[in-house]
């Protein structure tokens, strides 16, 4: 099947799968949390439309950041001091199959991810 039909079928199934009317009304509560909160409701809302702009042209991409940044803001709001955060989020035994360049290579990554996890955490909550 050729792309250009591939995302017709994706699109037509997030019509009947009414994928809009929930994004409409996620965005409704999003506003109303930060409102509630105090948040940005503007850096709010830009997040929101990535969110789903990621989710429609890479789901599997989506889901992925989407557990990585759970598991950062878990981090983030722990009351525990955590003086390793980056091998906290490292896959253990993914690591344990790298040669000592390969994880170089993988830590250097996971802290870039990290740190771009950190400021969006920081820049939704100012």
């Amino acid at each position: 099947m050729s792309a250009f039909k591939d995302y017709a079928k994706k699109a037509k199934e997030r019509l009947k799968n009414g994928f809009w009317e929930n994004a409409k009304q996620q965005l409704q509560q999003e506003q109303q949390v930060a409102a509630t909160l105090g948040l940005n409701f503007r850096k709010v809302a830009e997040e929101q439309h990535r969110k789903l702009q990621k989710q429609i042209y890479d789901y599997d991409g989506f889901c992925e950041e989407e557990q990585f940044y759970k598991k950062v803001e878990e981090i983030l709001d722990s009351d525990q001091v955590i003086s390793n955060p980056i091998m906290r989020l490292a896959d253990q035994d993914y690591m344990a199959k790298l040669s000592p360049e390969e994880k170089q290579l993988y830590i250097s990554k996971l802290a870039s991810r990290y740190r771009q996890a950190v400021e969006k955490y920081h820049k939704l909550r100012s």
